[in-house]
Protein backbone atom coordinates (compact mmCIF):
# COMPACT_ATOMS: atom_id res chain seq x y z
CA UNK A 1 0.00 0.00 0.00
CA UNK A 2 2.80 2.43 0.88
CA UNK A 3 4.52 1.77 -2.46
CA UNK A 4 1.32 2.65 -4.35
CA UNK A 5 0.91 5.96 -2.54
CA UNK A 6 4.63 6.71 -2.69
CA UNK A 7 4.57 6.45 -6.49
CA UNK A 8 1.51 8.69 -6.68
CA UNK A 9 3.15 11.18 -4.30
CA UNK A 10 6.22 11.25 -6.53
CA UNK A 11 8.63 10.23 -3.81
CA UNK A 12 12.09 10.13 -5.48
CA UNK A 13 12.77 6.39 -5.19
CA UNK A 14 9.21 5.45 -6.16
CA UNK A 15 8.93 7.22 -9.52
CA UNK A 16 12.15 6.36 -11.33
CA UNK A 17 10.10 5.68 -14.47
CA UNK A 18 9.16 9.37 -14.71
CA UNK A 19 11.98 11.47 -16.27
CA UNK A 20 10.85 14.80 -14.79
CA UNK A 21 8.40 14.11 -11.95
CA UNK A 22 6.09 16.84 -10.70
CA UNK A 23 4.01 16.79 -7.49
CA UNK A 24 0.47 15.45 -7.92
CA UNK A 25 -2.43 17.90 -8.06
CA UNK A 26 -5.06 17.17 -5.41
CA UNK A 27 -8.51 17.35 -7.04
CA UNK A 28 -10.72 15.81 -4.38
CA UNK A 29 -10.60 14.75 -0.75
CA UNK A 30 -7.61 14.04 1.46
CA UNK A 31 -3.95 14.50 0.62
CA UNK A 32 -2.08 11.26 0.02
CA UNK A 33 -0.27 11.61 3.36
CA UNK A 34 -3.62 12.00 5.15
CA UNK A 35 -5.00 9.04 3.21
CA UNK A 36 -2.10 6.81 4.25
CA UNK A 37 -2.60 7.79 7.89
CA UNK A 38 -6.33 7.01 7.67
CA UNK A 39 -5.65 3.62 6.10
CA UNK A 40 -3.21 2.80 8.90
CA UNK A 41 -5.85 3.67 11.50
CA UNK A 42 -8.50 1.61 9.69
CA UNK A 43 -6.16 -1.40 9.50
CA UNK A 44 -5.33 -1.13 13.20
CA UNK A 45 -8.93 -1.00 14.44
CA UNK A 46 -10.70 -3.32 11.98
CA UNK A 47 -11.50 -6.97 12.66
CA UNK A 48 -12.61 -9.81 10.41
CA UNK A 49 -15.85 -11.79 10.79
CA UNK A 50 -14.23 -13.94 13.50
CA UNK A 51 -13.10 -10.90 15.48
CA UNK A 52 -9.44 -11.25 14.52
CA UNK A 53 -7.19 -8.40 13.49
CA UNK A 54 -6.79 -7.96 9.76
CA UNK A 55 -3.80 -9.63 8.13
CA UNK A 56 -0.95 -7.38 7.09
CA UNK A 57 -1.71 -8.13 3.44
CA UNK A 58 -5.47 -7.50 3.76
CA UNK A 59 -7.02 -5.43 0.96
CA UNK A 60 -7.59 -2.06 2.63
CA UNK A 61 -7.16 0.24 -0.38
CA UNK A 62 -8.93 0.18 -3.74
CA UNK A 63 -6.91 2.22 -6.23
CA UNK A 64 -7.59 2.97 -9.88
CA UNK A 65 -6.37 5.09 -12.78
CA UNK A 66 -8.29 6.93 -15.51
CA UNK A 67 -6.24 8.42 -18.36
CA UNK A 68 -6.88 10.73 -21.30
CA UNK A 69 -4.89 11.14 -24.56
CA UNK A 70 -2.48 14.06 -24.38
CA UNK A 71 -3.64 16.98 -26.49
CA UNK A 72 -7.30 15.96 -26.46
CA UNK A 73 -9.58 18.99 -26.69
CA UNK A 74 -12.10 17.67 -24.14
CA UNK A 75 -9.67 17.13 -21.25
CA UNK A 76 -11.28 19.63 -18.87
CA UNK A 77 -14.71 18.18 -19.56
CA UNK A 78 -13.35 14.64 -19.15
CA UNK A 79 -11.66 15.49 -15.85
CA UNK A 80 -14.75 17.07 -14.29
CA UNK A 81 -16.98 14.27 -15.57
CA UNK A 82 -14.60 11.66 -14.14
CA UNK A 83 -14.72 13.29 -10.70
CA UNK A 84 -18.52 13.39 -10.77
CA UNK A 85 -18.77 9.79 -11.94
CA UNK A 86 -16.37 8.49 -9.29
CA UNK A 87 -18.37 10.23 -6.57
CA UNK A 88 -21.57 8.67 -7.91
CA UNK A 89 -19.96 5.24 -8.21
CA UNK A 90 -18.22 5.06 -4.82
CA UNK A 91 -19.97 7.69 -2.71
CA UNK A 92 -18.42 8.52 0.64
CA UNK A 93 -15.89 5.70 0.26
CA UNK A 94 -14.04 7.76 -2.37
CA UNK A 95 -11.33 9.38 -0.27
CA UNK A 96 -8.92 11.05 -2.69
CA UNK A 97 -8.35 11.86 -6.36
CA UNK A 98 -5.05 13.27 -7.65
CA UNK A 99 -3.93 14.33 -11.11
CA UNK A 100 -0.60 13.56 -12.82
CA UNK A 101 0.51 15.58 -15.84
CA UNK A 102 4.16 14.48 -15.96
CA UNK A 103 3.78 11.27 -17.98
CA UNK A 104 2.88 10.48 -21.59
CA UNK A 105 -0.85 10.91 -20.93
CA UNK A 106 -2.49 13.02 -18.22
CA UNK A 107 -4.32 10.78 -15.78
CA UNK A 108 -6.17 10.67 -12.48
CA UNK A 109 -5.48 8.30 -9.58
CA UNK A 110 -8.46 7.58 -7.35
CA UNK A 111 -8.51 5.86 -3.96
CA UNK A 112 -11.38 4.13 -2.17
CA UNK A 113 -11.43 2.85 1.43
CA UNK A 114 -13.88 1.07 3.72
CA UNK A 115 -13.73 2.78 7.13
CA UNK A 116 -16.25 0.35 8.66
CA UNK A 117 -14.92 -3.08 7.80
CA UNK A 118 -11.43 -2.37 6.52
CA UNK A 119 -11.48 -4.83 3.60
CA UNK A 120 -12.41 -3.06 0.36
CA UNK A 121 -13.21 -6.08 -1.82
CA UNK A 122 -16.92 -5.55 -1.21
CA UNK A 123 -16.53 -2.11 -2.81
CA UNK A 124 -14.83 -3.53 -5.92
CA UNK A 125 -17.51 -4.23 -8.57
CA UNK A 126 -15.76 -7.36 -9.84
CA UNK A 127 -15.00 -9.00 -6.49
CA UNK A 128 -18.45 -8.04 -5.19
CA UNK A 129 -20.13 -9.80 -8.11
CA UNK A 130 -17.90 -12.88 -7.88
CA UNK A 131 -18.63 -13.27 -4.18
CA UNK A 132 -22.13 -14.56 -4.90
CA UNK A 133 -21.00 -17.18 -7.44
CA UNK A 134 -20.33 -20.81 -6.57
CA UNK A 135 -17.71 -22.38 -8.85
CA UNK A 136 -14.45 -20.79 -10.02
CA UNK A 137 -15.84 -20.64 -13.57
CA UNK A 138 -18.97 -18.82 -12.39
CA UNK A 139 -16.84 -16.47 -10.29
CA UNK A 140 -14.68 -15.54 -13.31
CA UNK A 141 -17.78 -14.97 -15.43
CA UNK A 142 -19.42 -12.82 -12.75
CA UNK A 143 -16.20 -10.84 -12.25
CA UNK A 144 -15.67 -10.18 -15.96
CA UNK A 145 -19.32 -9.28 -16.55
CA UNK A 146 -19.32 -6.81 -13.66
CA UNK A 147 -16.09 -5.18 -14.81
CA UNK A 148 -17.36 -4.79 -18.37
CA UNK A 149 -20.47 -3.14 -16.96
CA UNK A 150 -18.21 -0.88 -14.86
CA UNK A 151 -16.31 0.17 -17.99
CA UNK A 152 -19.57 0.62 -19.91
CA UNK A 153 -20.83 3.01 -17.23
CA UNK A 154 -17.60 4.99 -17.41
CA UNK A 155 -17.82 5.23 -21.19
CA UNK A 156 -21.49 6.23 -21.11
CA UNK A 157 -21.05 8.98 -18.54
CA UNK A 158 -17.45 10.13 -19.13
CA UNK A 159 -15.44 8.75 -22.04
CA UNK A 160 -18.10 8.82 -24.75
CA UNK A 161 -19.15 12.44 -24.17
CA UNK A 162 -15.41 13.29 -24.05
CA UNK A 163 -14.81 12.01 -27.58
CA UNK A 164 -13.28 8.61 -26.77
CA UNK A 165 -14.19 5.27 -28.37
CA UNK A 166 -15.38 2.41 -26.18
CA UNK A 167 -13.02 -0.09 -27.87
CA UNK A 168 -9.83 0.30 -29.91
CA UNK A 169 -9.29 -0.94 -33.49
CA UNK A 170 -7.63 -4.17 -32.40
CA UNK A 171 -10.57 -5.31 -30.27
CA UNK A 172 -13.00 -4.52 -33.09
CA UNK A 173 -10.73 -5.99 -35.84
CA UNK A 174 -10.83 -2.80 -37.88
CA UNK A 175 -8.55 -1.82 -40.71
CA UNK A 176 -6.62 1.45 -40.45
CA UNK A 177 -9.09 3.10 -42.84
CA UNK A 178 -12.09 1.92 -40.84
CA UNK A 179 -10.52 3.12 -37.59
CA UNK A 180 -9.76 6.51 -39.17
CA UNK A 181 -13.43 6.91 -40.10
CA UNK A 182 -14.45 6.00 -36.55
CA UNK A 183 -12.04 8.57 -35.08
CA UNK A 184 -13.40 11.29 -37.37
CA UNK A 185 -16.87 10.54 -36.02
CA UNK A 186 -15.88 10.74 -32.34
CA UNK A 187 -16.21 14.56 -31.99
CA UNK A 188 -19.76 14.42 -33.35
CA UNK A 189 -20.48 11.53 -31.00
CA UNK A 190 -19.10 13.55 -28.08
CA UNK A 191 -21.22 16.60 -28.93
CA UNK A 192 -24.35 14.45 -29.19
CA UNK A 193 -23.71 12.66 -25.90
CA UNK A 194 -22.88 15.92 -24.11
CA UNK A 195 -26.14 17.42 -25.36
CA UNK A 196 -28.06 14.35 -24.20
CA UNK A 197 -26.39 14.64 -20.81
CA UNK A 198 -27.32 18.32 -20.54
CA UNK A 199 -30.93 17.52 -21.40
CA UNK A 200 -31.00 14.74 -18.82
CA UNK A 201 -29.54 17.05 -16.19
CA UNK A 202 -32.02 19.78 -17.13
CA UNK A 203 -34.92 17.36 -16.86
CA UNK A 204 -33.67 16.19 -13.49
CA UNK A 205 -33.35 19.78 -12.28
CA UNK A 206 -36.87 20.61 -13.44
CA UNK A 207 -38.20 17.52 -11.69
CA UNK A 208 -36.40 18.58 -8.52
CA UNK A 209 -37.85 22.08 -8.75
CA UNK A 210 -41.38 20.73 -9.31
CA UNK A 211 -41.07 18.40 -6.32
CA UNK A 212 -39.77 21.28 -4.22
CA UNK A 213 -42.66 23.52 -5.33
CA UNK A 214 -45.21 20.78 -4.58
CA UNK A 215 -43.67 20.24 -1.14
CA UNK A 216 -43.75 23.97 -0.34
CA UNK A 217 -47.35 24.22 -1.55
CA UNK A 218 -48.38 21.30 0.65
CA UNK A 219 -46.71 22.88 3.69
CA UNK A 220 -48.39 26.22 2.99
CA UNK A 221 -51.78 24.49 2.63
CA UNK A 222 -51.27 22.66 5.92
CA UNK A 223 -50.36 25.92 7.67
CA UNK A 224 -53.42 27.64 6.20
CA UNK A 225 -55.70 24.82 7.38
CA UNK A 226 -54.24 25.05 10.89
CA UNK A 227 -54.69 28.82 10.87
CA UNK A 228 -58.35 28.51 9.79
CA UNK A 229 -58.98 25.83 12.41
CA UNK A 230 -57.44 28.05 15.09
CA UNK A 231 -59.52 31.02 13.92
CA UNK A 232 -62.71 28.93 14.03
CA UNK A 233 -61.82 27.72 17.51
CA UNK A 234 -61.36 31.34 18.67
CA UNK A 235 -64.74 32.33 17.19
CA UNK A 236 -66.49 29.42 18.90
CA UNK A 237 -64.82 30.27 22.18
CA UNK A 238 -65.91 33.91 21.86
CA UNK A 239 -69.48 32.86 21.07
CA UNK A 240 -69.50 30.60 24.10
CA UNK A 241 -68.32 33.42 26.39
CA UNK A 242 -70.93 35.83 25.03
CA UNK A 243 -73.70 33.25 25.03
CA UNK A 244 -74.19 33.68 21.32
CA UNK A 245 -75.41 31.04 18.95
CA UNK A 246 -75.99 31.68 15.29
CA UNK A 247 -79.40 30.41 14.10
CA UNK A 248 -79.34 27.46 11.75
CA UNK A 249 -80.79 28.09 8.27
CA UNK A 250 -84.46 27.13 7.81
CA UNK A 251 -84.52 24.41 5.22
CA UNK A 252 -88.17 25.25 4.39
CA UNK A 253 -87.44 28.87 3.59
CA UNK A 254 -85.38 29.20 0.38
CA UNK A 255 -84.63 32.84 1.11
CA UNK A 256 -83.07 31.91 4.45
CA UNK A 257 -81.25 28.88 3.21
Amino acid sequence: MHEVLAEASREPQACLHVPRPRPPILLLGHSLAELEAEIGAIHARSRDAAGRRLRKDASVLLAGVASYPRGGIEYSYWKQSTLEWLQTEFGEHLRSVVEHTDEAHPHLHFYVVNPDGGNVKDLHPGFRAAKGAQTPKEQRLAYNTAMRAFQDRFWEHVAGPSGLARLGPGRQRMSRAQWTRVKFGLPAQAALLQRAREITRGTGERDRQLRSFAHRTMLEAQLLIKELEAREARVLALEARLGLKLPAPDSNDPDKA
